[in-house]
Parts: structure tokens; sequence; C-alpha cells
């Protein structure tokens, strides 16, 4: 989610501003169809775990709390409540985005669970929402006034506004299709008449202003109301939405991905696939294959995830992309909705590998699944840590994304053809009940923590069916037995296996699927290797002294003997899916990405031979970074670590307009207006004072002042991008008194003072302060 920038307009260079699309035809029909998330049920298991978490998490948030911003901007009392914080708090310009996620998670969560007492929720949420629409008299629906759009149609900056109004609408359209709740309908229809009326007064050279901003999915939810409604102007204003200048290169095969906002143009994909299913206009289809394929097969990493600051880079770069804040899960959360299209309208197992893949690396991981808390950013620089969000105050794009996807984590598993065609995509403890064919089918393992699945058949009478199972592109000896008995079948990587026959009450069908540690390379960088076990990203298990590549500063060291992982790579006895590293000078402990909570963590490595040049100028490089880290530590009077509570009030700390929050593995402060700490120091004495910074901030300016006097005036503009790094300051030998100093940063008027990761008062010494937190 971008905040508060306009998008530069992305000029249609080969269709030109009077390209229109091809005449509409038929619907398409699909080859591959879902079952519904009734049909689906989750066993006991990982997945359960994760989306029992969830569940609570949806049931602890208050219902009152979430309306108070509707409420407020409808005129209508809002009692007692207590308003939400972070991108929902009541001066916050995306206030009740997550409220529209939230109905989209209940609804979802409903047809997964049966959960009745969250469906009461979700209408009770309705039937309020309903009531603010009302007392607006137009149909208008948001917990923000219709002057964001007047801002929005003059080119004056405001945070995406129709990206909102896209999440409550969708959030309507689920509780009426997943949760039978026909006034969520009718609200939905109400808002989309509210914005056909305003739109006829925007021209297209307006709607091309609309379009510079953030939109979300609004072509999507438009389009689907059209499936519902059958209104022409849901279908004419959703058309709108489709934004030619992004989407006409795609389907001339034109890659114009490089340096847009990730997640700000995934939704328009999939608008556009809607567009394509509802009115069969197929150059709608290519521009979403195209897509997909430039950013799955070029713009991905081995998590399946991709971007760098929300942002794509150039196709097949990615070895210089590593930072605290890589894959947004929004974005995986998108990617994986496009690829289950794909999979619907082809049935091609590469979008089935792309799915397990994203899946397990980039979703499963953005939960922890003790509490239900998300995060935003995946980092994969490494020694990051990940940071969760919290129950009430932060409501990140990826908390309303990750309370709908962990609602639905049946969803995916099955599908089914025509005719008596059962398609098994992915391998997860669950079950599935197809009434047209008397079927029940179900799935017992403990993949990934053993590589063995066995499918249960419940039919009441002999029935045929062919059973087309997921050969994954990882693996190698897939082999299928039937009630105990080998059966030849043709398993080639990323195929389906079939299985062809009539089944009976109790067979029993078991697949293994080897799984192998291997690595995976950056395209543009050899040496840079993620490692894999199966379809599973491991993560290196690291701690703040754990030394990074000194040439590349984003990656862990590992000598690798031989290409082979396992030459290196050992498993732990009784521990599944963890391993530990051998030959090392310090060895690693390797576990799933997903089981990563608190620990930093690396994914990325760069990975040489034991004695080659480059391994032997790394190090060089990490033996006398060790030499000047301890240096560093040795020459420190006194350190205040920003953000943390008893750190700060151990030095005293005073403010006006800052905070504090968790980055990239450790905490800052920064704020518009000043902060300051007192530090021990020696007087008489010329020290040192030495602050830590993020290499990617820009833009910021301010002063440092030490017991009144400016010793500094610092600039932060992408000096070490992707990186920590740390400036010392002399302090004047006639500053300290008392052996104190206080130390204040001011913004400049307009600017922001920090971000400070780190502030220490050092003995002098010539030696610098090594980049390091």
């Amino acid at each position: 989610m971008m905040k508060q920038i306009l998008l530069p307009f992305l000029l249609v260079t080969v269709l030109g501003a009077s390209w229109t699309p091809h005449a509409q035809a038929a619907p398409p029909t699909d080859v591959l169809y879902p079952f519904t998330l009734s049909q689906v049920h989750l066993s006991d298991g990982l997945w359960k775990t994760e989306r029992e978490a969830d569940r609570k998490y949806l049931h602890d948030l208050d219902s009152e709390r979430m309306l108070l911003n509707f409420r407020t901007n409808a005129g209508l009392p809002t009692g007692n409540a207590k308003p939400l914080g972070g991108w929902e708090a009541p001066t916050g310009e995306l206030r009740g985005h997550f409220v529209g996620h939230y109905l989209s998670a209940v609804a979802l969560m409903y047809a997964a669970t049966g959960d009745t007492a969250l469906k009461t929720k979700g209408d009770y949420l309705v039937a309020e929402l309903a009531k603010c629409q009302k007392a607006t008299g137009t149909g208008y629906l948001s917990a923000f006034p219709t002057t964001f759009f007047d801002r929005l149609e003059a080119g004056k900056n405001v945070w995406a506004p129709y990206y909102t109004i896209h999440k409550i609408m969708a959030g309507m359209v689920d509780m009426y299709r997943l949760a039978g709740n026909k006034e969520a309908l009718t609200v939905a229809l109400g808002m989309a008449d509210y914005f056909e009326q305003r739109n006829a007064s925007v021209s297209d050279a307006g709607m091309k202003i609309v379009q510079r901003n953030e939109f979300g999915g609004m072509a999507n939810v438009l389009y689907d109301l059209y499936a519902i409604a059958h209104r022409p102007a849901d279908l004419q204003l959703a058309h709108r939405f489709d934004q030619q200048s992004f989407l006409g290169p795609l389907m001339h095969d034109q890659d114009d991905l490089t340096g847009i906002h990730a997640n700000t143009h995934i939704p328009k994909v999939l608008g556009a696939a809607r567009r394509y299913e509802i009115v069969g206009d197929d150059e709608y289809r290519k521009a979403t294959a195209f897509f997909w394929d430039r950013v799955a097969d070029h713009r991905s990493y081995a998590t399946g995830g991709s971007n760098k600051g929300e942002s794509w880079g150039d196709p097949d770069r990615l070895a210089g992309t590593l930072t605290s804040n890589n894959q947004e899960t929004c974005t995986t959360y998108n990617m994986l909705k496009v690829t289950r299209d794909l999979i619907r309208w082809t049935g091609d197992p590469k979008y089935a590998d792309y799915y397990e893949r994203a899946f397990f690396n980039g979703i499963l991981p953005a939960q922890n699944p003790n509490n239900g808390m998300m995060i935003y950013y995946l980092p994969l620089a490494a020694r990051n840590k990940k940071n969760w969000g919290t129950p009430n105050n932060d409501f990140w794009c990826c908390y309303g994304t990750g309370v709908e996807q962990f609602a639905k984590l049946n969803d995916s598993i099955y599908f089914h053809d025509k005719g008596d065609g059962l398609y098994v995509n992915l391998y997860t403890a669950s079950d599935v009940t197809w009434p047209e064919r008397g079927l029940r089918v179900e799935q017992q393992t403990r993949f990934p923590d053993a590589d063995t699945s066995t499918f249960v058949v419940h039919a009441a009478q002999p029935t045929a069916m062919a059973l087309h199972m997921h050969v994954p592109s990882w693996t190698t000896g897939y082999t299928v037995s039937l009630n105990g008995k080998p059966l030849p079948v043709v398993a080639r990587p990323s195929t389906y296996a079939v299985i062809d026959r009539k089944w009976r009450e109790g067979d029993r069908l078991a697949v293994t699927l080897p799984m192998r540690l291997h690595s995976e390379p950056m395209p543009d960088d050899p040496t840079m290797k993620a490692v894999l076990y199966g379809p599973i990203v491991l993560a290196g298990e690291m701690d703040a002294g754990t030394p990074l590549t000194p040439d590349t500063g984003t990656t862990g060291f590992l000598r690798e003997p031989a290409p082979d992982a396992s030459s290196w790579l050992k498993p732990v006895p009784g521990s599944p899916l963890t391993f530990v590293t051998t030959g090392q000078k310090t060895d690693l402990t390797f576990v799933p990405l997903y089981r990563i909570i608190d620990q930093p963590f690396g994914v990325y490595w760069t990975m040489l031979a034991p004695g080659s040049p480059r391994a032997a100028a790394i190090d060089a490089g990490l033996a006398a970074e060790s030499a000047a880290r301890r240096e560093y530590q040795a020459r420190i009077i006194d350190r205040v670590i920003p953000g943390d509570s008893k750190s700060e009030a151990d030095h005293r700390l005073v403010s006006e307009r800052s905070g504090s929050g968790p980055f990239g593995g450790g905490m800052y402060r920064d704020g518009q207006g000043f902060f300051q700490w007192n530090l021990k120091t020696l007087p008489g004495v010329p020290g040192v004072l030495s602050c830590t910074y993020w290499g990617d901030d820009a833009g910021r300016t301010f002063d440092i002042i030490v017991n009144g006097r400016t010793i500094a005036t610092e600039t932060l503009d992408h000096y070490k991008p992707g990186k920590m790094y740390t400036v010392a300051y002399t302090i004047p030998a006639d500053l300290p008194a008392n052996n104190t100093i206080t130390v204040r940063f001011v913004a400049h008027p307009g600017s922001i003072a920090g971000g400070v990761f780190g502030v220490a008062t050092l003995k002098p010494t010539a030696v610098k302060p090594p980049e390091v937190l």
C-alpha cells in the first residue's frame, strides 16, 4: 500500500490515448472449477492452527470501535467507543479500509467453518453501516468525507480514497455471496449508484487524473456487481477503471512494470481478469497471463514473493534488492488471486507450482500462529526480524488481506473439471466433498513435515473418477500405491499424475513426494542463494552478532564445499525440517521460514567454495569488521536504544511530535518536532557521538544539538540503500558538564528528524565506527 504519493501517469506508448478494447465476445468457459469453501474442510495440522488464530482475532475485534469513524462521518452517535489506532485512527486517510477487509474475512470464515457467531457479528456491522449510508441520503458510505474525492478529482494530494471504497464494497459483496446477507448487496449497489452519478461528470481526461492515485480493485468489485445484478451502469463504471495506460502494453507483451508500485497494479490485473470472465474480452486474458509471467517468473524471489519497498525493479535483477522491506504481503496475496484465475482458465500445473511456493513461503510466514498478528513486509536482507503488528493499533493493508487469506486457507486445494476429474493442487490435511459425484475424499498427511499423503475415498457406490495429482516441479521419484500395492503412473515434475478408475468405499491411494535439499540462486548472481527443502524455503537463524557478507551487506556467508546442499547441511534427528550446517566457522540452524517468529534470520546467502579468492577476501573482511566491532564496543561510554521504553526512560527522554516503532529487527525514533536524551560522557575530553540511521531514509533534515549547541546538521538521502549505517560526530571538549550531555534531535521546518536507530557516546579514537547497528 503506497502512502500519500500520487503515482506518475504511465503514457500509452503503443496504443495511444484513443485506444479501445476489442468487441465483447461470449464469456469464456473454465477448464477447472473450484469447490466452495463449505465443501473443503481442514483437518488438524499447521493450516488449521493458522486459521484458528485468525478466527480468534476476528472474534476479539470490537465492532463498536470499527464502526466509530463511519458513525462520526455520518453524523450518528458513537457511544463510548474508543478509537482504533494506526491506519484506522480518526485522522487516518485510509480509515475504514480494514472494516471492508473484516467483512470479507467474516464472510470467508463463515463459509469455511459455519461459524454462526461470527456471521452474526458481520450481519450487525452490515446493518449499522447501512444506517450510516442512509444518514448520508446519497448512497455514499465511508469513514471519511466526500471532500477526499474532491481533492482526488482536482489532482490534489490524498491517500487513495477509492482504494478504501473498494474494500468496503468488496466486503459487502462477500457478505452477500458467502453469508447470504441481502442487505449487504443493497448497500453495495447504493455505493455504486453514488459513484456512478459522481463519475458521470468526470471527463476522460479527469479520469486519467483519478487513475494516478491508487484505486485498488474498483474495476473488480464493479464487475462482480454487474455479474450479480446485471446493471449496465455497473459494467460501464467498471470499465472506466480499466486503466488503459497500464493494461494496454501488457496486451501487447510489453513489460512496463519496472519502477511501479506493485500492489497498486495487481488489483488492476484482477479487474482485467474479471472483465475477461464476464464479457469474454480476450485482450484482458492476454494481459493477465503476460503480467503473471513478468512477475512470477522474472521478478520473484525463491519465496515466490516480489518487490523491494513495494515497487518492482528490472526483470531478473534481484541480487541488489534485498532489504528489510521486501515482498509486501499484500502483493503475494493478490498474486495468488491472479494465479488462481489462471489455474481455472488453463489447468496448467505451472500455476499450481507457483501457488504452492508463494503460499508456503509468502503467506504462512506472514502470520504469528500464536496470536494471529500479521507482518507488513517479509525482510529478505539477512539479520532482520519480522515486525509483528498489534491487535488494535496498526491495521496495515497487509492486516486486511491477512485476515482474509487466513480465513480461506481451504481454498485452492482441490479443483474439478466438467467431467469426473478431481484435481489435487496442494498437499495438506483436509477433505473435500463432491456431492454431484457422490464422493468425499479425505487427505491424510503431515506434509511438509513428511513426504507422504494418503487419500481415502468415501463413496456410497462404485464411482468413476479421474484423480489428477499435482506432481510439483521440485520432486523426482514421485510414487503412487493403491490399497497397499504399487501403481504405475506417469509422474514427471510439474505435471499431474492421473489415476482414472472406478473408486469404491475405503480405497486408499498413497503418494510419496520425495523432498531434497537444494539451493536456488539469484538470476543475476549465481553465488547468492536461498536454501530449500522441497518447496520450503529454509531460513538460517541468526543473532545480532552474526556477520553479514561485507561485499553485499545483505547476506550471510556460507562455505559451500559442493553445490549439493546435503553435503554441508544435515538434518537434526527427531526435528522435522530442521537442519544444521557443517564445516562453517560458526554453524547455523535452518528451519522453515514460516517457523521464524521473533529471531533474526537470513534467507539469502553468499555461498563460495572454501579457499576461493573471494572467500578468502570475505574472511579477511569479516575478521577486520569483527575487530572494529570489538573496538567500537570497548569505546562505548553510554548508549540509548530508541523506542525501547526502559532505555529511553533511563536516559530521560523528552519529546514533542515524536514517535517510535520497530523496523528491520531494531527500533527507531523520529518526529516532526524534537526528541532528546541524556547520555554519560567524559568531561574535558573531545569524545564522539555515534548515531545509527537507515540507509534508505531520504528527504529528512535535522539538527543535532548537544547542551544547546548545534554540532551537526544531518540530511538523510539514500546514503546506504538497504543497510543500517553509523555516523560519528565530534563532541567539543567544552560541552560536557557533570559527566552528562543532553543530545537533542530537532527537525527542520516541514521535515523529519531521524529515524535514529541507536545513539551512543564513545571514547575518542581515530577508528571510524563500523557500519553496524
